[in-house]
Order: structure tokens, then C-alpha cells, then sequence
């Protein structure tokens, strides 16, 4: 993955050389909003004349705001000096930046920082310490140790904001006294007092700016009225920072060990192995000694290094990756990134500009589809990349962000471009097959979103949890041709009703409860019927139909469909379900009360699963409730088949308890589809 990251950073910095020429590649995108919102600048003015603070938020955000102010994201790492003068966090301007940007150096910029430090930081522990508001029993909380990232407080006390107002309405002994009486643990005070401190201060930029702070794009540290992030001095520190350049290193190191080498070119000058954590990514462990030489943290070093050329390189492929190629699949965050098998002209910034766009757009529209059209343009518009001059495969990521680094949940590699075009010939042929099946239902579409609302995950750390994994597994199965297991999948699709059925709730189906399961599950048979014609899922040997005698509508259904002797059986129980709850719908539609609309046929199917004993019984329900609604005589034909292929199987009966459920369902549905869509039809051609 790593070189593949590397390829595209040496693309996009190609010949050029310069602040210009790095920092093009290096700023991190800022979102632009559309043209109904607005987002803002706040520049954070420090004045050095008077102990004063002007924001101003009138700038707004557009595609040139992250170049105009190095916006090249935050410090990589949890415990990283945050230092960089234009930032999404407001936090670190109130106890971080100013202190760090100090520390730095910088020419110019550093001198200037001090003076800011001086007049408008207090050290928290002295400050409080100090303070009269405080007994000694609340002090004494002093005393613990302070992380270097807390020792600084911006001091609300004694600063005046935007024409003599306060940024805070509590003096800091007041907030600290609240938090010292209203935290559950004191331990990380000062990590806790400058959370309550952040969010006060968050609080009264709100009522200065009169913006919510979603509406804030970006904070800009200003003094007297420049921008720190203009000073070149300032953007010389920050390209030295992502090149990991420092004093002393612009030549190989005496130190340096012998046969070390460039983990990517296999060069010997300028290694580096801090240079790594300057991607989002980590790509390798860096505090575990038992990856490391000889088990000591001191000789990662010596496994892993790279120089200062490809470190740049990595760094923005590395941005590019995430600003230009990432997606999403339902809950799961995505990185889409191309391997360039062969190339016979040269790449060019451009053509991966537009060839990130169309991927993306491939993906998003496989994904969840406006129209077959739609599906078709977007894919042909992709393909066309897909020429003689470069082949190229792609790799899917799914990820979660984890603090200040990525963590890879699914790593999906050598994806053939071609699977988009599969995709659509299959969920065009089940549209097809919908329509002739069912009837004519604009709606109704097949898409890679349809998977994700067929399998239930819990919302909650979706991450670690094994239902995603399964999920994942399908996904994986699409975009690399692998086959999936049958009734593994039917027994997620029926964990999945279970889920709308019963009502539980953190689930990716919460929107589904309340709703009839019908359309949930004639989803998940077409689900399957477009896995079979992706070839993820072998296509089933069906019975011979001639022999069956029922409409040929059903008999064109169970044919289309494959099902064997034993799932027409529990197809057929499903749709005289289906009949009885049909009849039982229009008893008490027109009731005013709860029970209006009711099924209570439904009530009888046990939605954990339907074992053997289960169905025989469920199967005598079926035979009085078709007497009791008066509707035996229109439904004996479909009984009597079922009953005659059940009794056929029952006493060699293979299928599981989900597989058995899952196959009555889709009777079920197949017939309160084909009602519903009658009635519209019908509706229709009354109006009109």
C-alpha cells in the first residue's frame, strides 16, 4: 500500500520544487459548503499595542481558503505539539499553539509568539494557586502533575474581545471551583479543566460571532491584523516539518548505522524513521518491542527507514488519498486507492484529479443509485480511464478514525475496475426480473446499499463488531469474485427481520422498524438473485414446475427463482400467509384504534427461526386460519401442492431453523408485493 501512496505523491510533486510547488500538495482540503450554507474563517487577531483580542468571521470558506492559509491539518499523533497556526480545533489556540510555536523557532515568528505568550498566557497552576476565590482544599488538586500541553491558559480574566466584551462569562477559579465540586474524578484535572474551559470558551465565541461553531470552518492565528501562516518564515517551518528536514540532517548522519536503507528506493542518504508518523496512516507498529531489532524500541530504525524524497512523496499521496479518494459505504468510511499495474504515457496531476472524481463517483452511485441511467453514465464515464495508456486496479479501505491516526478494519486489494460494469448488468437484469415477477415498481432498485440494509449491525464501535465483519465479508466477495455462503447469509438476512420485527434498537435497520417486513424481504431475495449473477453465490439446482399445478405466475416465479421441492413448499405457506393476511388487512384497515391494519397471522411465525416441529405446526395454523377467513376455496390448489411436497420432505428435513423462516417469508412477500402493487395500479388506472 505504501508504494502505491508513494506513486501517486511522486505524480502529483512530479518536477517541482519551491514552497509553492510543496505546499500545493501538502494542504489538506477544507470543505466547501453548498451554495444554501455558509461556512467561515475566524481569524484570531492578538494585538500587541493593547491586551486586546479581535475575531472577525467574515471571510467564508471557499476552494483557495486552505492554500491561502497553509491549512496542512494537525500535528500527527496523540501527544503531537500542536503548533500550526490555522487549524479546525479552536481548543488548541487557547492553551497549545502560541506556547508551541515558541518552542519552534521560527525566525520572526517565534519572537512574535513570545511577546503574544507574555501578554495574553497565564500558567495555569501559578494562576490558580494565586487565586482568592479558591480555599485551600480545592488547591491542593494543584498538585498534580501537568502535561506539557495544559501548563498554558489563555487569560479570559484580564483580555477584551471585539469592542471591551468577554470571551468568557466565568473567571477561570470559577470554572476550575465548579469543576473541582461537580467531577465524578479528578484525576487529569487540567485535562479536564481545559475541556470545561474549551467548551466556555466555545460557548462566548458563539455569542460574539453569532455562529454556531459548525458554521466555523477554520481558526486563523492572527497578530496585529497579519496572519502567522503568511510570514514565509512560517511556511519554510511547516514544509520542513512535513519533509522531517531539521539541523543536521540535510547530510547522512556519521551516526547513522551501516546498511541501513530507504524502505522505498533502497537510497542510504537522509533516513528517517520518525518520518513515518507524518502520515495518517501507520502503516507499522512504533511501541511494540517485539517488532523492533533484537526487541528494543531504540532499533526500529534499523528495520524501517526512509529517506527524505519519499517521505514527501508519502506524505502527499497521502493527503491526496484523503482528500480526493475517500467515500462512504453506509457507516463505514472508505479509501479507494488506484495501483498503476501499467502505464505507457506518463500520469499527470490532472488525470488522477479526474480519475480520483470518477472513482468516487462509480462508487457512491454502485453504492445507492438515483436511476439504472444514472448507474450506466457514471460507470461508462469511469471506464473510459480504463484505456490502453494505464491499467490500474484498485484497493478498497475501510477505516476508522482512532485519535490522530487510521485504523484499518477491511483491507479489499486488486479490485478489477470492470466489477462497476458487473455491478450494473446485474442490477439491471434484477430490475428486469422484479418487473416481469412482481410488477412494474419505479422504486424498487438493487444496489450495494441494499446489501448493507440486509445484514444488522450494531452502530455502537462498528469497528470491532463481528456483524460487520460479515457485512465486510460480502462486500469483499463483490469486488473480488469470491463465492459466499449461502446460509450464512440467509441467517443474517433473518437476524436482520428480527431486528425490525422486535424493534431493538442502535441498529443499521432503525429506520426499517414499524414498517411491514414484506419489502424488506423481497429485497433480500432479490439481494440474492443479484449475488447469483455476480457469481458470489452459486445458482441452485430448482425443481421441474411442469409438475406443479398452480397459476403459472407462481410456477414463472419458483422457476426464476430455483427453489427445490422443499423451499416451493415453504414458499407456497408463504403466500397463502400472505392470503390470510391480506384479508385480515382489509377487515381492519378503516379501524380507529391500534389494532387498525393488523396481521394477526403474523403473530403466529416465531421470528428467531422455525424448526421442524415449529413448521408442522405452523402449517395446521395456516389450514384453520384459511378456514376461519372463508378463504379455503380460492387457496386449496396452493395448499394442497404445498402440503403434498412437505409431506414429501418433512421426514428427511435439511434445512436449518433460518433457512426454513426465510423461504416461508418470501412467500409472504411475494404476495403482499404483487397486492400492493396491484392496488396502486389499479388506483392509477381509476384516476385516470
Amino acid at each position: 500500500m505504501i508504494e502505491e501512496i508513494v506513486e501517486i505523491g511522486d505524480v502529483l510533486i512530479g518536477d517541482a520544487s519551491g514552497n509553492d510547488a510543496h505546499l500545493s500538495v501538502l494542504t489538506e482540503d477544507i470543505e466547501v459548503p453548498s451554495r444554501d450554507e455558509k461556512r467561515y474563517v475566524a481569524k484570531i487577531d492578538f494585538s500587541t499595542n493593547e491586551k486586546k483580542i479581535n475575531i472577525d468571521c467574515a471571510e467564508e470558506i471557499d476552494d483557495e481558503t486552505a492554500k491561502k492559509y497553509v491549512y496542512v491539518g494537525s500535528a500527527e499523533g496523540a501527544n503531537s505539539s500542536q503548533w500550526f497556526a490555522s487549524t479546525t480545533s479552536f481548543a488548541y489556540f487557547l492553551t497549545e499553539t502560541i506556547p508551541n510555536l515558541v518552542e519552534c523557532e521560527i525566525p520572526v515568528v517565534s519572537d512574535i509568539c513570545k511577546k503574544i505568550l507574555d501578554m495574553y498566557f497565564v500558567k495555569v497552576k501559578e494562576y490558580l494557586s494565586k487565586s482568592s476565590e479558591l480555599i485551600d482544599e480545592e488547591k491542593r488538586y494543584l498538585q498534580q502533575r501537568i502535561e506539557k500541553k495544559y501548563v498554558y491558559f489563555l487569560d479570559t480574566d484580564n483580555i477584551v474581545v471585539n469592542d471591551n466584551k468577554r470571551l468568557t462569562e466565568k473567571p477561570l477559579s470559577q470554572i476550575y471551583k465548579e469543576l473541582i465540586n461537580n467531577a465524578k474524578s479528578t484525576d487529569k484535572i487540567f485535562k479536564q479543566l481545559r475541556d470545561v474551559f474549551t467548551k466556555e470558551c466555545t460557548n462566548g465565541l458563539k455569542k460574539l460571532t453569532e455562529l454556531k461553531p459548525q458554521q466555523i470552518g477554520l481558526y486563523v492565528l492572527c497578530v496585529d491584523g497579519k496572519p502567522l501562516t503568511s510570514y514565509p518564515e512560517y511556511i519554510d517551518a511547516v514544509i520542513a516539518y512535513k519533509r522531517q528536514v531539521k539541523k543536521g540532517t540535510e547530510k547522512t548522519k556519521k551516526k547513522q548505522k551501516e546498511g541501513n536503507i530507504c524502505y522505498i528506493c533502497l537510497d542510504t542518504d537522509n533516513l528517517s524513521f520518525e518520518g513515518f508518523k507524518k502520515t495518517k496512516f501507520k502503516y507499522f507498529t512504533t511501541n511494540q518491542n517485539i517488532f523492533a531489532s533484537y526487541l528494543d524500541q531504540k532499533n526500529y530504525a534499523k528495520n524501517i527507514t526512509v529517506c527524505e524524497k519519499c517521505l514527501l512523496k508519502l506524505v502527499a499521496g497521502d493527503i491526496f488519498l484523503r482528500n480526493k479518494l475517500k467515500t462512504q459505504l453506509g457507516s463505514f468510511d472508505v479509501y479507494v486507492l488506484p495501483t498503476f499495474v501499467y502505464t505507457s504515457a506518463k500520469l499527470t496531476k490532472n488525470y488522477l484529479e479526474e480519475l480520483s472524481q470518477n472513482i468516487t463517483n462509480s462508487l457512491n452511485t454502485a453504492w445507492n443509485y438515483n436511476s439504472l441511467e444514472k448507474l450506466r453514465d457514471d460507470i461508462y464515464n469511469f471506464l473510459s480511464y480504463f484505456d490502453q495508456n494505464h491499467y490500474f486496479l484498485l484497493n478498497l479501505i475501510f477505516y476508522r478514525e482512532a485519535q490522530a491516526s487510521t485504523k484499518i478494519i477491511r483491507f479489499v486489494p486488486d479490485i478489477n475496475p470492470s466489477i462497476f460494469d458487473k455491478i450494473y448488468n446485474a442490477a439491471s437484469k434484477v430490475f428486469s426480473q422484479y418487473t416481469d415477477l412482481i410488477g412494474n415498481d419505479p422504486s424498487f432498485k438493487i444496489s450495494l446499499e441494499s446489501i448493507y440494509y440486509s445484514v444488522p449491525i450494531r452502530l455502537k464501535n462498528i469497528s470491532e463488531s463481528k456483524e460487520a465483519q460479515r457485512l465486510l465479508n460480502i462486500y469483499d466477495a463483490i469486488f473480488s469474485g469470491k463465492r459466499i455462503a449461502r446460509d450464512v447469509l440467509i441467517e443474517n438476512f433473518i437476524k436482520a427481520v428480527g431486528v425490525v420485527v422486535y424493534g431493538k434498537e442502535g441498529y443499521n435497520l432503525s429506520k426499517f422498524i414499524g414498517n411491514d417486513i414484506a419489502s424488506m424481504v423481497i429485497r433480500m431475495v432479490f439481494v440474492i438473485r443479484f449475488l447469483e449473477i455476480l457469481d458470489c453465490l452459486e445458482v441452485e439446482r430448482g425443481m421441474d414446475v411442469a409438475q406443479l399445478n398452480l397459476s403459472e405466475d407462481l410456477k414463472n416465479y419458483i422457476q426464476q427463482m430455483n427453489y427445490d421441492e422443499p423451499k416451493t413448499a415453504l414458499f407456497l405457506l408463504g403466500v397463502l400467509i400472505g392470503e390470510i393476511g391480506a384479508k385480515q388487512y382489509l377487515a381492519t384497515k378503516d379501524r380507529q384504534d391500534d389494532s387498525a391494519g393488523h396481521k394477526p397471522i403474523l403473530n403466529k411465525i416465531n421470528y428467531n427461526g422455525i424448526d421442524k416441529p415449529k413448521l408442522i405446526r405452523l402449517c395446521n395454523d395456516v389450514h384453520n386460519k384459511l378456514r376461519q377467513e372463508k378463504i379455503l376455496p380460492y387457496t386449496e390448489m396452493i395448499f394442497a401442492e404445498m402440503k403434498r411436497l412437505l409431506d414429501k420432505h418433512i421426514d428427511s428435513w435439511k434445512l436449518d431453523k433460518y433457512e426454513t423462516l426465510f423461504y416461508i417469508l418470501s412467500g409472504y412477500a411475494y404476495k403482499t408485493q404483487k397486492v400492493i402493487l396491484n392496488a396502486s395500479s389499479n388506483f392509477q388506472d381509476t384516476s385516470n
